[in-house]
């Protein structure tokens, strides 16, 4: 009796696997396709300020102890790392990131040339820390900002602690768009494993 129970649910457990297992990649194939559709669909709207952002604490982590090759070649990326050697401490930071904070602003676009404002401290040895700012200059690049150098700001360009303006943000389509694809995946994950088991 109990044998013939456990031999009716191993039946029952097998022939749901089949079905479970299709629906499931069928998801995945939904949600690789998805991506690559999301991916194409925001093709050179990468936003200055992020660029700027990532380049700067790059450049900061090029002093941090094991990581400095990886930062070089992140910055390195973005933008020429040497041009930021004004802004890389003097003195050693032991193995520290040359930056302990940074801050950028929203971008101003001036003939083609995106100037991010930017305030950071770095490190000047012995628990010190000197403020720089200016602007990150950066410029359109196979559809993808590059930092191309460094400026003084002028006195409309702060970043936000200063009352400047915040780095922009995506539009509010995109929130939308993003919750609404959720809920489609969702309720289709669960409906392609429901048809599945049929």
């Amino acid at each position: 009796m109990v044998s013939d129970e456990r031999a009716a649910a191993k039946e029952e457990v097998a022939a749901l696997r089949r079905p479970f297992l299709i629906g499931v990649g069928l998801l995945l194939l939904v949600m690789a396709v998805l991506g690559v559709v999301i991916r194409q669909a925001n093709a050179g709207n990468h936003r200055p300020e992020g660029t700027a952002e990532r380049w700067l604490a790059a450049v900061g982590d090029t002093t941090r102890k094991g990581v400095g090759a990886d930062a070089r070649k992140r910055a390195f990326e973005l933008g020429d790392p040497a041009l930021a050697t004004d802004l890389l401490p003097t003195a050693g930071t032991d193995g520290k990131a040359a930056f302990p904070d940074l801050e950028v602003g929203g971008a101003t676009l001036v003939d083609g040339v995106a100037r991010v404002p930017y305030r950071l401290h770095r490190r000047a040895g012995a628990g010190d820390k000197e403020l720089k700012q200016g602007v990150v200059l950066l410029q359109r690049s196979d559809e993808r900002w590059r930092v191309t150098g460094l400026d003084s700001a002028k006195a409309e360009e702060r970043v936000p602690s200063e009352g400047g303006r915040i780095p922009s943000r995506a539009p509010l389509g995109a929130f939308v768009g993003a919750v609404l694809l959720g809920v489609l995946i969702t309720f289709g994950g669960a409906g392609l494993i429901r048809w599945a088991g049929r």
